[in-house]
């Protein structure tokens, strides 16, 4: 929706922060070597373009929609999106 994306781009930068992604659990074994990527090299051949993902910030607001009584919290994800 328009009015919300307009609240998301409203919001200052210093309330963005970076989302950490925690482990479920610790390894207990050693790495394994990984497979060469052959679907970049493919994809390089090709001449296509490829997307990466660099971070990711979120940060919240409170919105209340006018029939309602109550607050939401609504969560803002920003993704940090490379083109190669």
């Amino acid at each position: 929706r328009a009015n919300m994306v307009a609240k998301a781009t409203g919001l200052p930068e210093d309330l963005y922060h970076d989302l950490v992604a925690k482990a479920e659990q610790a390894i207990k074994t050693s790495l394994r070597q990984r497979p060469v990527n052959v679907k970049d090299a493919v994809v390089k051949e090709r001449g296509f373009k490829t997307l990466r993902q660099r971070s990711v910030e979120v940060s919240e607001f409170s919105y209340r929609p006018v029939a309602c009584e109550h607050d939401y919290r609504v969560v803002v994800v920003r993704k940090n999106i490379s083109i190669e």
